[in-house]
């Protein structure tokens, strides 16, 4: 392989079988070599303390300089490693769009992704970046009109994350002949962990990420969830997991619960004849319910039953989230390829999930809640979902809106 015009900006050694030249051994360095259109291809090394701060000069510099109306360096062209599990560069250095992040124990990788970067055509397509931009969370790319959009189609889990995921997978297959539900959320989140996958494009957005999608949901934004949605939820009493991690979790149940309405549909021939809300009141009783299975000592009240309500019981939001649309929520994601293999995974069912138990509880406490009460007509019709589904588990007493109020 040609290695001309390859730079590599760091100070520890890279362990890979290629003779690489001599990098240049400063930011002026580097910002000259591609002002001059020299770098065909530049490894960003942030193992280190020191150099995950020289990495942030370098790519502010490349990048958001308000002077410079294109960048110097095409984002696609820059690969950044990082330390294992080191979530925080991750998201700092996959906000400026490179072409990929790379955990350390993932180096292996880094000589095909630099192959591709270094066989492709040096002229190729840059991002422009107007003068004065401000950062952004996320930078998508250029893509054509009808052409999906490429963020969070696949990415990593903190360590802590996939442990914790790993519990509620054993849990609900032992719980499995109570419903279907936990069975095939079990076989859900063992799917989407093993292919790297999710479909929390918002999130990524939200958190910040590499176009690529290869990391979102930054404990730092769920530490924010921490103190506004989850207010209400203790700690784990014995500190069996941390809150970040089991809101990371939480929107992992979220999504693959959506999974499982686009499966009424694609698998078992029961398209979805209700509005969006209805299937979000849904999600958020079998979150509660699949969370108690998990921590019955700690998740056993109607604040796990609430936490979606922020956005749900808010008036302003039904039309600007298309909350009566009828459909499914994940329609959006149909086009992914993904989805078809992801879904083929679970058995074949005449229906996969249905309305919340106690539908007609909650509709009924609507009427003391003075932000939902614009739900109240036709409620009972607006927010039913017509799916014939019988698999419902048992629940415990705790585990209700009736209760204190």
């Amino acid at each position: 392989m040609d290695t001309d015009g390859f730079v590599h900006f760091g100070s520890a050694a890279l362990d890979v079988p290629l003779p690489f030249p001599q990098p240049p051994k400063s930011i002026s360095g580097v910002v000259k070599a591609a002002a001059a259109g020299s770098i065909r291809a530049l490894i960003v090394d942030a193992r280190s303390a020191v150099d995950f701060f020289r990495a942030q000069e370098l790519l502010r510099t490349l990048y958001d300089d308000p002077r410079r109306p294109r960048p110097l360096l095409p984002p696609g062209r820059v690969l950044a490693l990082i330390a294992t599990g080191d979530v925080e560069a991750a998201f700092t250095i996959g906000r400026y769009g490179v072409a990929g992040v790379l955990e350390e124990r993932a180096l292996g990788e880094l000589v095909p992704r630099l192959r591709r970067i270094l066989a492709s055509h040096p002229a190729g397509p840059s991002l422009a970046t107007p003068a004065f931009a401000p950062p952004r969370s996320t930078r998508l790319g250029a893509r054509a009109e009808k052409e999906l959009p490429t963020v969070a189609i696949g990415y990593r889990h903190h360590p802590e994350t996939l442990d914790a995921l790993a519990r509620y997978v054993r849990v609900l297959r032992e719980a499995a002949h109570e419903s279907t539900v936990f069975a095939d959320v079990a076989t859900l989140i063992d799917v989407m962990v093993a292919e790297d996958l999710t479909c929390q494009t918002n999130l990524a957005a939200k958190a910040g990420a590499s176009h690529t999608g290869q990391f979102i949901g930054s404990f730092a934004f769920y530490r924010e969830l921490r103190r506004t949605r989850y207010g209400r939820i203790p700690d784990h009493p014995e500190g069996t997991i941390a809150m970040d991690v089991f809101i990371a979790v939480d929107e992992v149940l979220h999504e693959v619960l959506h999974l499982l309405f686009l499966a009424n549909g694609f698998r078992g021939g029961a398209p979805a004849r209700s509005a969006l809300l209805a299937e979000e009141l849904s999600v958020s009783w079998w979150q509660a319910v699949v969370h108690n299975r998990v921590f019955p000592e700690w998740l056993a009240d109607r604040h796990i039953l609430e936490i979606n309500d922020d956005f749900m019981l808010c008036e302003s939001n039904q039309d600007s989230r298309g909350f009566w649309k009828v459909g499914a929520v994940f329609d959006q994601y149909l086009g992914y390829p993904w989805v078809p293999y992801v879904l083929a995974r679970l058995p074949k069912r005449p229906s996969y999930i249905g309305q919340r138990a106690d539908l007609a509880e909650v509709i009924a406490s609507f009427a003391s809640r003075p932000e939902a009460a614009f739900l109240l007509p036709r409620a009972a019709e607006r927010l039913a979902i017509p799916v014939a589904f019988g698999a419902y588990p048992s629940v415990p007493p705790g585990l209700h809106v009736g209760l204190g109020g």
